[in-house]
């Protein structure tokens, strides 16, 4: 790696019991199911970046338990308003829900946050984390990643990507200053992560 680069590791959070029940969870501050694990985690860092929730904070010491976590509210999950905590189950009959699913870019869940405030907020947030060359580690939400992989690597849209639990989503660019200018990344890679016998 140049003097020059950026190399940007996003890792999402370790799943808490609303993930494994399949419900959407924005911004309530629930844990995460294994607090103890062994994480082979194929990449090293003294400083990590994410949101300020718990099932971030908790994911980053369990996978860097020697590094320094740096918490910011701008790298939080979209706040899904109403439909918070609720499963596809729950809403499907609810038309702002129907509405929202056929198009977030424009309907905004009831009480929550419009996918522009999402995406300023979190782009914001990054651009002032990634300020020079070198190497940034974050552990962020599902929603953060696809966000800023969809800004940054410029391949699929928000809507067409998934992000999945234990991976490491690497995106590289030669240079700072084609970074700040907007460019897309040169490569991506993803790496897995194992954790205890993959429980």
């Amino acid at each position: 790696m140049g003097n020059c680069a950026v190399v940007v590791h996003l890792i999402r959070h370790e799943k808490t019991k609303a993930n494994v029940e399949g419900k959407y969870l924005g911004w309530t501050d629930e844990s995460i199911v294994y607090q103890k694990a062994d994480c082979l985690v194929p990449i090293r860092a003294k400083d990590v970046y994410g949101s300020d929730l718990k099932r971030c904070r908790e994911t980053a010491r369990l996978y860097f338990p020697d590094a320094r976590y740096h918490p910011f509210f701008g790298l939080r999950e979209l706040n899904f308003g109403d439909f918070e905590m609720k499963t596809y189950e729950d809403l499907k009959e609810d038309a702002r829900y129907r509405r929202w699913i056929d198009d977030p870019g424009k309907a905004t869940p009831p009480n929550g946050e419009s996918f522009a405030e999402f995406e300023k907020r979190v782009l914001d947030c990054f651009r002032q984390i990634v300020a020079g060359s070198g190497e940034y580690v974050f552990v962020v939400h599902g929603g953060v990643i696809r966000l800023l992989l969809a800004a940054l690597y410029q391949k699929q849209s928000f809507r067409e990507l998934m992000v999945e639990h234990r991976k490491v989503y690497t995106l590289h660019w030669d240079d700072f200053r084609s970074m700040k200018g907007g460019e897309a990344c040169n490569r991506l890679s993803v790496a897995p992560i194992t954790v205890n016998g993959n429980l």
